[in-house]
């Protein structure tokens, strides 16, 4: 039998509250934070690709 792959999170209806009251410029700034952390874990072919598809190219 193989392992179970993949995650899950569960997201409390507190921190869910908490989100709703920040400013549409704070959720941004959240969002560009957790891009830049994302990234700076992706492996260079994943990065290549993602840029290809910025610019068009694919």
């Amino acid at each position: 039998m193989s392992a179970k792959k993949g995650f899950s999170y569960v997201y409390t209806k507190e921190k869910y509250e908490a989100y709703k009251k920040l400013t549409p410029w704070q959720k941004l700034e959240w969002l560009e934070k957790m891009n830049r952390f994302l990234v700076s874990f992706m492996p260079p072919k994943s990065k290549e690709i993602c840029e290809k598809l910025r610019r068009g190219e694919i």
